[in-house]
């Protein structure tokens, strides 16, 4: 027989180590390279969001700063309000002491091993021993829903810290109130707001199970005052910028969320790892889903390894109320998107993607695959359950393999790209055929582990079980990522308009396509090398409005009227795939890269930092604004505003001082507008010798600020009083809890 599951001493058999052993072995394999700086994550939100904000907010760290707003995004947008930047998240510290690339991808790294204890931890609180809670962590650490937060900085976070909040509230008591306190106090300060709301559910759960629905949900609420204590900073700036925001002012318009909401086809994922191809692949094997919804899901796949699946299901009569919250995940993850955006009307804009639903699912199926394993080891006949699961998976590649050229025909019609329609279905097909072996051999393996009632056995084939969902660990040499050749064409800290791929990459994969992109001047990794970028993307809807109004509909205009805005922004060059027919901007180099080619235009005469127009015309309209600039003739020298301002031309402008929140500039003239190259912001607050000066937006989105006649040094700061006070209660805060956390309880 094999080890006993009702042991709670903690004390784990040889095999079990040499299971524990084998799944930390995995996890260096992978990880020892990115802690050393020579590999690097790469997909998705890893390098098109978390890379540049991280860049710029490491090298404020080393400042001693934690700037309002990042200039080198969009002319100045949120940073320290940027709940998504993790600004006050105590994992910062790393770049502190390490080259970028080690601390940036050991958060990655950590927080991966992290998930796996804490759920381990929650496990062994909820009364399950040493090999169901080792199959709990382990499941939990290679899902799908983990390894797809290994491109989302913030989600892994979040989603690594919730098995600590969930054991504080199955502890009780003083401490475990702290320690959960402690727990969501990190997971707040991560930065992903709504799947620790999301957290909350399975949260009540758990300490309504343990301690009845009074006490449970006075721990609830302990818990969650202690967090948002801890996390009050980032609270406090989040609230500060939020009013004035595009996700603020537009909510649900147009917010893409339909791409992301769970389609019925995918529950397939939960038996095949990639039944409609790999994200990683753009060729034949690539993934093309079955409904309507086109490109990549929100997560990458549902499957936890078909022997978790198996126990799970075992698991759910030992507890039904998990086995509700998979379900309810599953349910509302589909149906928190009816019609496309019944989810984002509904919160106004404030939860964009239903598939985070699906944090429930994977918290819940974790636990369930170790209550799963328990039963199967108390239970002398419950090996035939996945026997004869290996024989129906068995039977089912059969069936596949014989109806192949007809399941290739019916993948043929609509459900591949039209690019590899030759190619795609049969290799689709032949996937297929190999993953119901693969899973018909691995419960093959559990049944007989079962059936011998070993339980390192079955842990042993859910970790290999988990092995095909290794490619979502999606790493590439920092070498692949070059400075691009045309770097050194530019000044240091030059403004630039990057491009990107325009066709179909050599070789066709994901790696070549951020490849692509780095040579074109692409944010990551040219926010490393100072590059600054005046029309990225607003990626997390926390962009003035104003600036999101013009990238709405800068596309729209001709070449003449993007080289204004180009200029107006002080972009000083431009990727661009073809030259455009405007002659304000200059041809300076052609580049052909991974089967496309890209060409390098400087901007003639962008505008500087600061300046002092000719004139100055009120704007009647945004609408009105916009087209001014569009069209004007010389944007620095006849500027709009938002309102009529007194203006007399002449006057000498010198900046002389300049960080993030923090400019000082030299005026004299007879007063009048002048005009600084930032992001208007309500706050930022101008002052001339003590006394406040007015600002209001320039050329549709610019910082303007009203100047008396005379000398006068300007200042335009931001305050940061609001934040620092939060800091302090959050470290009482902290300080309190870490000491109820360490005492022991004399009662509950």
């Amino acid at each position: 027989m094999g080890e006993s599951l009702n042991d709670t001493s903690g004390r784990m058999g040889l095999g079990l180590k040499a299971v524990a052993l084998a799944a930390l072995a995995l996890w260096l394999w992978a990880t020892i390279p990115l802690a050393l700086g020579q590999r690097t994550l790469y997909f998705r939100d890893v390098f098109t969001t978390h890379l540049p904000v991280k860049a710029f907010g490491a090298a404020e760290l080393r400042a001693g700063r934690i700037p309002a707003f990042n200039p080198a995004w969009g002319l100045g947008q949120p940073f320290r309000g940027n709940p998504n930047a993790l600004p006050f998240y105590p994992g910062n510290v790393l770049y502190l002491i390490l080259p970028f690339w080690s601390a940036f991808n050991l958060h990655y790294a950590l927080h991966w091993l992290l998930a796996a204890l804490t759920m381990a931890a929650l496990a062994r609180a909820l009364g399950q021993g040493p090999a169901a809670a080792l199959t709990a962590g382990v499941t939990y650490a290679g899902s799908g829903w983990i390894l797809t937060t290994l491109s989302f900085y913030n989600l892994l976070a979040v989603s690594a810290w919730w098995p600590l909040v969930l054991l504080g509230a199955a502890r009780g008591g003083r401490r475990g109130i702290a320690l959960g306190g402690i727990a969501c106090g990190m997971a707040l300060l991560a930065g992903e707001p709504v799947t620790a709301a999301l957290g909350i559910v399975p949260l009540l759960l758990v300490a309504c199970q343990r301690h009845g629905f009074r006490r449970g949900a006075l721990a609830v609420l302990g818990i969650g005052v202690t967090g948002v204590s801890i996390a009050l900073p980032q609270l406090v700036a989040t609230t500060r910028i939020l009013g004035f925001t595009s996700r603020s002012a537009l909510g649900a318009a147009g917010l893409d969320v339909f791409h992301f909401h769970l389609g019925l086809a995918r529950l397939l994922e939960l038996i095949l790892p990639f039944p409609f191809g790999h994200p990683w692949d753009l060729g034949k094997g690539g993934y093309w889903s079955w409904d309507e919804q086109p490109g990549l899901p929100y997560i990458l796949t549902l499957h936890f390894g078909i022997v978790a699946l198996w126990l799970a299901v075992l698991g759910v009569r030992r507890a039904r109320g998990w086995g509700l919250l998979a379900a309810a995940g599953i349910v509302l993850a589909w149906a928190g998107a009816f019609g496309g955006d019944a989810l984002v009307m509904l919160t106004h804009g404030l939860v964009r993607y239903p598939e985070k639903l699906l944090f429930w699912l994977a918290l819940a199926v974790s636990l369930l695959a170790g209550w799963g394993l328990e039963r199967v080891l108390a239970s002398p006949r419950a090996w035939r359950g996945a026997a004869i699961g290996a024989g129906a998976a068995l039977a089912l590649a059969v069936i596949v393999f014989l109806a192949g050229s007809r399941l290739a025909d019916w993948l043929a019609a609509g459900r591949v790209s039209p690019e590899f329609v030759s190619q795609a279905p049969a290799a689709r097909v032949g996937v297929w055929i190999v993953a119901l072996v693969l899973a018909a051999a691995l419960l093959g393996l559990a049944a007989m582990a079962a059936r011998r009632g070993s339980a390192a056995g079955l842990a042993a084939s859910q970790l290999v079980a988990l092995l095909p969902l290794a490619g979502l660990v999606m790493t590439a040499r920092v070498a692949d990522f070059p400075p691009s050749p045309w770097l050194r064409m530019l000044r240091p800290g030059a403004e630039v308009v990057p491009g990107g791929p325009t066709s179909p990459p050599v070789p066709p994969t994901y790696l070549t396509l951020v490849q692509t992109a780095a040579f074109d001047l692409g944010p990551a990794p040219g926010a490393l090398y100072t590059l600054r970028y005046p029309f990225g993307k607003d990626l997390d809807g926390l962009y003035s409005p104003l600036s999101a109004s013009v990238l709405l509909h800068l596309p729209r205009l001709d070449a003449d009227a993007r080289a204004n805005w180009m200029r107006t922004f002080g972009a000083g060059a431009a990727v661009l795939p073809e030259t455009p027919a405007t002659s304000r901007l200059q041809l300076l180099a052609v580049g052909d890269r991974f089967g496309g080619t890209s060409r390098l235009f400087a901007v003639r005469d962008p505008a500087p930092s600061a300046w002092w127009p000719r004139s100055v015309t009120a704007a009647r309209s945004a609408g009105q604004a916009f087209q001014y600039v569009s069209r004007a003739a010389d944007t620095m020298m006849d500027d709009i505003a938002a309102r009529p301002v007194v203006h007399h031309p002449g006057a000498w402008v010198s900046i002389r001082e300049e960080t993030p929140d923090r400019i000082a500039i030299d005026v004299w003239g007879d007063g009048g507008l002048l005009v600084l190259r930032r992001a208007f912001q309500p706050l930022y607050k101008a002052t001339a010798g003590g006394r406040p000066l007015p600002t209001l937006p320039v050329n549709l989105s610019l910082l303007g600020i009203e100047v008396p006649p005379g000398g006068h040094r300007v200042w335009v700061e931001v305050s940061t009083e609001p934040e620092v006070a939060a800091g302090v209660a959050a470290w009482l805060a902290f300080l309190i809890a870490a000491v109820l956390a360490w005492r022991r309880d004399r009662f509950w």
